[in-house]
């Protein structure tokens, strides 16, 4: 008899196409292999309900979020408010099966269901107030520096009432922070799996940066990169590809004589990172792990990473680190004339962020 397991995700997971659903498929898949039982209900806003879902659940729900000026002016945070389904609350009290609450986006039944005497644990993609602190640091207009400064604080209140709630941080430093605070916070890496890995295929040379090009942080990313040329040149084709790059940035990119691709698919994506010479991990926030930068590793192919990028995840020995006070084009000079293989890179990997750690965590929480 297979144990089951509710899976409530804060977005549809398909296509894994984006860091936190990545992570929620990942695990998912992860779960299936360990021999559960996967019950998964999704928060659908435009991602669509026709997808196969087989390779990582056994039943699968949906509801809708409700966006909206009712959840805006609540007291609780916009992404907790928002995703309030009484049909889900319904459905997980109809069995006594452990849940998983993907995000703090999708606890707003966490106390009803502790109440219940619920087994429930909350997988933590990062530290989500300062995530929304530094989105308001960011911000562009009086109107977006205003709503993400308010849902940093709600959300930094409402996270407390998560205390007796084991926390599974993506991170050490994240779980370290919220040990520090007197919550139960348990490590838990992302899960990766054998399929993840890409076998590289020959191609003209050229340097990858991949992203959501419509992301503050990536475009930020780009525009460094654009410096850095100009500072000095990158003896290497760059190319630039993911969602949603503005008009103005394509144009930029291009003026580099770089290429930009706009929306891969995930096939296109895949052939990118197995062809490119090297990754450009770029990016100046720390929070979590980046799945991209794990993603990249699993090619082979050498990364030049921020330390941002890297953060405290243990996967800087697998990395060139740069430190943007000097050339990204000398870094660059070196990691390719060095050529390092990456021979124990797959094996220690496994090792880390394996569905055998899935298993171990989920037995320290009593899943």
């Amino acid at each position: 008899m297979h144990k089951k397991i509710h899976v409530v995700s804060f977005d549809v997971p398909f296509p894994p196409d984006y860091g936190g659903v990545l992570d929620v498929f990942l695990r998912a898949k992860g779960l299936k292999a360990l021999g559960y039982y996967v019950i998964l209900h999704c928060y659908e806003y435009g991602r669509g309900r026709n997808h196969d879902f087989s390779e990582i659940a056994d039943e699968i729900y949906y509801y809708d979020r409700k966006n909206g000026v009712k959840s805006a002016l609540s007291s609780l945070p916009y992404i907790v408010k928002s995703r309030n389904s009484e049909q889900l609350l319904k459905r997980l009290l109809a069995d006594d099966a452990p849940i998983l609450l993907e995000g703090q986006h999708s606890t707003f039944w966490a106390q009803e269901l502790l109440k219940n005497n619920r087994k429930v644990a909350v997988r933590m993609h990062n530290i989500e107030w300062q995530y929304y602190h530094d989105l308001a640091t960011d911000a562009k207009t009086t109107s977006e520096r205003l709503f993400f400064s308010l849902e940093s604080r709600k959300l930094r209140k409402q996270e407390l009432k998560l205390k007796g709630v084991p926390l599974l941080c993506i991170s050490k430093s994240d779980r370290d922070y919220y040990r520090n605070l007197g919550f139960q916070a348990v490590y838990l890496p992302v899960t990766i799996h054998p399929g993840l890995v890409l076998q590289p295929i020959e191609a003209e040379p050229f340097g990858l940066y991949h992203g959501n090009l419509s992301v503050p942080e990536n475009r930020e990313a780009v525009e460094k990169l654009i410096e850095e040329n100009k500072r000095e040149k990158l003896d290497l084709p760059i190319v630039i590809a993911g969602k949603n790059p503005s008009a103005n940035l394509v144009k930029k990119i291009e003026g580099q004589g770089w290429k930009c691709v706009a929306n891969p698919s995930d096939s296109e994506l895949n052939d990118l990172m197995r062809s490119c010479s090297l990754h450009l991990l770029i990016g100046f926030k720390s929070s979590g792990v980046k799945l991209k930068v794990i993603r990249a590793l699993l090619t082979g192919k050498p990364c030049i990473a921020t330390k941002e990028m890297i953060g405290t995840s243990g996967l800087e020995k697998h990395c060139e680190i740069w430190d943007p006070v000097l050339p990204l084009a000398g870094k660059i000079k070196q990691v390719l004339a060095e050529n390092r293989p990456a021979e124990n890179r797959l094996e220690e990997l496994e090792r880390e962020f394996g569905v055998e750690k899935l298993k171990e965590v989920l037995e320290e929480i009593g899943y």
